[in-house]
């Protein structure tokens, strides 16, 4: 559960051109390491061919392997592929370089005390400054680091645990689908230089029989039907020569390629299956991230801590007015307390002349109006 006291989280900035984004760098990487195992690949290839060792080989049978078009094309692709594996390999170590070096104790360190929301880009930082200590090279690009970075990028935006699985199941399934992308060009030179040597074939059998239709149709009788006939068989011998050496050198030279593949790709493959322990046995329990239902209550708290704060800053602000105000109000005190002596004095003077006057005469209550005697009826009738 994160400190109830946790700042609140800003905005995520945006990602930088080698802060662990990771995709365009990787692809970019990728492409600029296959022109180069072409060049060299292409390279190779020539010196091959124009220095060594083809123009020393004494063996016609050696000779003859390398000696057409199509084994020049299996040659190269061949080296071609042979160049990329190079730069993967170098590739696979740096990475397997990365993953020690987060099992190291400087390392171990930087996330010994757990890892919080609001510590996000704190951590991070020390993390790129031991890396840098331990001379390890361009490692944001690494996978390990590359998922380092934005798991914590992603618990410091949503600090929720339900959502966390989530994240590393696609983080997993990006770093699969990136690895096998990166040995599609591979698949495709393994698939390749045996076809060309079957290619090869069916032109050597094409040439061979070619040879043949000339003999039968420019064929003579007589003494000139032998030398004519041993020409023909050579053309033919050579078709078929052509046609068997183009599958035996592509078929020969697919095989270190294939299995130099299928090493490396699953030593990367075991690569990724160790990272996804460290994440669940070593990093996991480091971060300090809520469940959902907490989330009301944090926020509930850091409203109040935010509402406190500017009650402060308000206070703080109001208090040389209140200083100003109780001054003067004493001020008004003084005064009034200066004044009231005099009023007293005024009021005291005002009730003893009121005292000293005789009282005025009671007012007679008014008269009433005589009563008028009835007349007596008997005296009327007198």
């Amino acid at each position: 559960m994160t400190d109830p006291s946790a700042e609140s989280v800003p905005p995520l900035p945006q990602e930088g051109k080698s802060h662990s984004a990771g995709g365009p760098t990787a692809g970019r990487s990728d492409n600029i390491d296959l022109l180069k195992a072409l060049f060299l690949g292409a390279a190779l290839t020539g010196l091959f061919y124009e220095v060594f060792p083809v123009p020393f080989i004494e063996s016609g049978r050696l000779l003859a392997l390398f000696d057409n078009r199509v084994s020049e094309v299996i040659t190269g692709m061949t080296f071609w592929s042979l160049f990329i594996l190079l730069f993967k390999y170098r590739r696979h170590r740096g990475q397997l370089r990365a993953q020690w070096a987060f099992g190291t104790r400087p390392v171990q360190a930087v996330f010994g005390s757990g890892i919080y929301a609001r510590d996000v880009e704190d951590v991070l930082e020390k993390l790129r400054r031991e890396l840098r200590g331990l001379k390890l090279k361009r490692f944001e690009n690494s996978v390990i680091f590359r998922r380092v970075h934005r798991l914590l990028r992603y618990i410091r935006g949503v600090p929720k645990k339900e959502s966390l699985n989530e994240l590393l199941d696609y983080q997993a399934q990006i770093e699969v689908k990136r690895l096998e992308t990166s040995y599609t060009i591979l698949q495709v030179f393994i698939w390749a230089i045996p076809i060309l040597g079957f290619i090869g074939t069916v032109l050597g059998i094409g040439q061979a029989v070619s040879e043949f239709s000339i003999f039968i149709q420019t064929a003579e009788g007589g003494a000139q039907f032998g030398t004519q006939m041993r020409t023909a068989l050579g053309g033919v011998t050579s078709g078929l020569a052509v046609a068997f050496n183009t599958t035996f050198l592509a078929l020969v030279l697919v095989i270190p390629v294939m299995i130099l593949t299928s090493f490396l790709h699953k030593n990367e493959e075991e690569l990724l299956l160790e990272i996804e322990e460290y994440f669940i046995e070593e990093l996991l329990p480091l971060l300090h991230i809520t469940h959902s239902s907490d989330t009301v209550t944090e926020n509930f708290d850091e409203h109040m801590h935010r509402i406190l704060q500017l009650s402060n800053t308000w206070l703080g602000q109001f208090e040389p007015l209140v200083e100003q105000l109780s001054q003067r109000l004493e001020m008004v005190n003084h005064q009034i307390g200066g004044i009231q002596p005099v009023v007293q004095d005024f009021t005291d003077r005002l009730l003893e002349h009121r005292q000293g006057e005789p009282p005025p005469p009671p007012e007679e209550p008014p008269r009433r109006p005589p009563r008028r005697a009835r007349a007596d009826p008997g005296l009327d009738g007198e």
